[in-house]
C-alpha cells in the first residue's frame, strides 16, 4: 500500500481515482479494504497525518451557536474527553470529539462496540423522525463480517451471551419488564495483545496494491457535472498549502458528522444551498448519544455491583473476548412510558488512597504527604506486585507468543483485572465505590444542527456551527432510568443506588448532562428526499456518485457505541460501490 503526503506529491502526479474516500477512520479504511483487489483504483485522504498532532486538531474546532455549556457541565466533559485522546481541546471542541489521524477515533476510543436492539429501527410515534428504511434483518450479515474487521468475538448483546459464554446469568434477576441484560464488547488490536485496536495501525499492515493514502489531504469542496445530478471532482489541500483536484467515478464522505454536513454545505456551485440540500436537510437532526451519573454505590456494596455488573469472558474459534455487563431499558417500559432507548453500564471508582498512585507520587517527587502515601504502599503489597508483573507484560522483553498467551487468560479467566488494567494505564488501583452510568439515544431535532460560521479556520474554510442540546425526552429518559433502577434493584434484593438530587428531587434540567462524541443524523438516511439526505444505498438522493458513511446517515442513534454499526453499513455501502462501479469503465 503507498502511503504519502500530499504536500510531498509532485504537482504533476495524476491523482485521479475510481473511488475517492474523504476520511480515513474506521468507515473510510474498512471501505477501502473491503475494496482490495476489487480492480478499482481507490484514493484514501486523510486530513490529519499517521497520528494526531496539534497543527491537525485545530481545524477541529467549532463554534457554539448557543453558546458554550455551563461551568459544571464543562468541567465533566473535560474530564470525561480529555482522558483518551491525545490533542483534544475543550476550548476547540465545544461539542463532539473528533481525531484527524489514520484510524480516525479509533486513536482514541476505548474499543467499546456493540450492536442496536430491534426498536431502534422501528418507527415510533413517540420518537419523531424515528424508522429506518433498511431493517435490522438486512444489516445483520454485515454485522457479523464488521465484528470480524474490529476483531470482535460474537455478535451477542443481551441474554444469549449467557449461552455462547457457558456461564449462568447472575441471580438474583432483575425484572425483565424494566430493565433487560446488556453487553458491549471491546476490539483488541490483532498487533499488540495489550492494546485496542486503532484501525489505521491495522490497515497500514495490509497488502492493498490498488489502495493508496494520502496524509495531510483536507478536502475543501466538492464538485459536479454542470447539471448538479453526478459527481464528478473534489478540491484537497494540505497545511503547507498544496493544493489539489482530484477527479474520480465515484466520492465517499466518511470524515464524521459535523465534517460531511459541512462539506455539503460548502459545495454550493450547482446546488445552491449546498449539495444534497435542496431540501434543506443537510445538518439537521444532529445527534449524540447523552450521558449522566444516575446513582452511585459506597464501599459495600462496590464489590458485588462490580462483579455482577462487571466484565466477563468469552472464548471464541480459538481466541479470548471481553464483554462488559449493562442493563438496558426493556422495549416494554419504553412504549409504556414513551421513552427513549437507553442503557447503564457501572464504573469502579478510584481510593484517595490508592497504593500505586501513592507510589506514582513519591517516585515523582509531588506527594504532599510522604508519610500517608508510604502507609498506603505499606498496607497493600499485593497491588504492587501486580503492578509489576503488568509492566513486565509491556517489556519488549517479553516473547510475543508468550504475550499472547498470558492475556488470553486474563482477558478469558480474569476479565475485571483485565479491564481495570487497561483502564487505569495498565496498573491496578484500590476502588472504594462505583458509579451508575446511564447513556441513552437522542431524539432527532431539526433544531439541532450544524450550519456554517462566519469565522474560518487556517485552511480559509468557514467553521462549523454546533447548535445542539438535550432536551426535555432525553433528560426524562435519563432521570427515569435512575429512578427505575433503584425501584428494580429494591425488589431483586440488589444493593440500591443513591440517586443525585437531581433525580431524587425531579428535577432532570438540573442534570450536567454531556455529550458522547457520538456524533451523527446530519445527513441522515431515509426512503425519499423530503426525511432525508441519502438513500437506502447511503447516496445522496439528487446527486449520483456521491455518497456518505458513518454515524451521520443514521436515522436514530439508538444508545450502543455507533462505531460497529457504522462499520457494518460502510461494509454494505462497499458492497454496492462493487456491484455499480467493478468491470465498468
Amino acid at each position: 500500500m503507498q502511503i504519502d503526503r500530499l504536500d510531498g506529491v509532485p504537482e504533476e502526479t495524476d491523482l485521479d481515482c475510481d473511488i475517492v474516500i474523504a476520511g480515513g477512520g474506521p468507515c473510510g479504511l474498512s471501505i477501502a479494504q473491503e475494496l482490495i483487489g476489487s480492480g478499482l483504483r481507490v484514493l484514501v485522504l486523510e486530513s490529519g497525518l499517521l497520528q494526531e498532532s496539534e497543527e491537525h486538531a485545530a481545524l477541529n474546532t467549532v463554534e457554539m451557536a448557543n453558546g458554550a455549556a455551563d461551568g459544571a457541565v464543562q468541567a465533566v466533559r473535560a474530564a470525561y474527553h480529555s482522558a483518551l485522546p491525545s490533542a483534544w481541546d475543550a476550548q476547540q471542541q465545544g461539542f463532539g470529539v473528533r481525531c484527524r489521524g489514520l484510524g480516525g477515533s479509533t486513536q482514541a476510543w476505548a474499543g467499546k462496540s456493540a450492536g442496536f436492539s430491534g426498536i431502534d429501527f422501528e418507527a415510533r410515534p413517540w420518537v419523531p423522525q424515528s424508522g429506518w428504511p433498511v431493517s435490522r434483518e438486512t444489516l445483520a450479515p454485515y454485522l457479523e463480517r464488521a465484528a470480524g474487521r474490529l476483531n470482535l468475538g460474537p455478535n451477542c448483546y443481551d441474554d444469549s451471551f449467557w449461552q455462547h459464554s457457558g456461564q449462568p446469568p447472575p441471580e438474583p434477576a432483575i425484572d425483565r419488564g424494566d430493565f433487560t441484560s446488556f453487553f458491549w464488547q471491546f476490539a483488541r488490536s490483532r498487533l499488540n495483545p495489550l492494546g485496542i485496536l486503532r484501525a489505521g495501525a491495522e490497515f497500514k499492515a495490509l497488502e492493498a496494491p490498488n489502495v493508496r493514502v494520502l496524509l495531510n489531504a483536507t478536502v475543501t469542496k466538492l464538485h459536479t457535472d454542470s447539471s448538479g445530478a453526478r459527481f464528478e471532482r473534489l478540491e484537497v489541500r494540505s497545511l503547507c498549502g498544496r493544493q489539489a483536484v482530484i477527479r474520480a467515478r465515484a466520492c465517499v464522505l466518511a470524515a464524521s458528522a459535523i465534517e460531511n454536513a459541512r462539506l455539503l454545505l460548502l459545495s454550493a456551485d450547482t446546488h445552491g444551498a449546498g449539495l444534497g440540500n435542496r431540501n434543506g436537510l443537510v445538518g439537521r437532526c444532529l445527534t449524540d448519544h447523552v450521558q449522566a451519573e444516575i446513582g452511585s454505590f459506597g464501599a459495600a456494596a462496590a464489590k458485588s455491583v462490580s462483579q455482577r455488573f462487571g466484565f466477563y469472558g468469552l472464548r471464541h474459534q480459538g481466541r479470548s473476548h471481553m464483554y462488559s455487563h449493562g442493563l438496558s431499558l426493556s422495549a416494554a417500559r419504553q412504549r409504556a412510558e414513551h421513552l427513549l432507548n437507553g442503557a447503564v453500564y457501572f464504573s469502579e471508582q478510584r481510593s484517595a488512597d490508592d497504593p500505586v498512585s501513592a507510589l506514582g507520587r513519591l517516585l515523582r517527587r509531588r506527594s504532599r504527604s510522604p508519610r500517608a502515601d508510604l502507609l498506603a504502599l505499606a498496607r497493600s503489597p499485593g497491588a504492587l506486585i501486580q503492578a509489576a508483573g503488568v509492566k513486565a507484560l509491556e517489556s519488549d522483553r517479553m516473547p510475543g507468543g508468550l504475550r499472547r498467551l498470558v492475556v488470553g487468560n486474563v482477558v478469558r479467566r480474569l476479565p475485571n483485572m483485565a479491564a481495570r488494567n487497561y483502564r487505569f494505564r495498565g496498573l491496578p488501583h484500590k476502588l472504594d465505590g462505583a458509579a451508575a452510568m446511564a447513556i441513552a439515544e437522542q431524539a432527532p431535532d431539526p433544531e439541532n444542527r450544524i450550519t456554517l460560521s462566519a469565522r474560518r479556520d487556517r485552511l480559509g474554510l468557514p467553521l462549523p456551527q454546533v447548535n445542539w442540546r438535550a432536551g426535555p425526552a432525553e433528560r426524562r429518559t435519563l432521570m427515569r432510568m435512575g429512578q427505575v433502577m433503584q425501584q428494580a434493584f429494591a425488589v431483586a434484593g440488589l444493593p440500591r443506588p443513591v440517586l443525585p438530587e437531581w433525580i431524587a428531587e425531579g428535577r432532570p434540567d438540573e442534570a450536567a448532562v454531556i455529550d458522547m462524541g457520538h456524533t451523527g443524523g446530519t445527513t441522515r438516511m431515509s426512503a425519499g428526499p423530503a426525511t432525508g439526505v441519502v438513500n437506502a444505498d447511503q447516496r445522496l438522493h439528487d446527486v449520483r456518485g456521491l455518497y456518505a458513511a458513518g454515524g451521520s446517515v443514521m436515522p436514530t442513534p439508538g444508545h450502543a457505541n455507533p462505531t460497529l454499526m457504522m462499520v457494518a453499513m460502510s461494509i454494505r455501502l462497499a458492497d454496492h460501490l462493487k456491484a455499480e462501479f467493478a468491470g465498468q469503465p
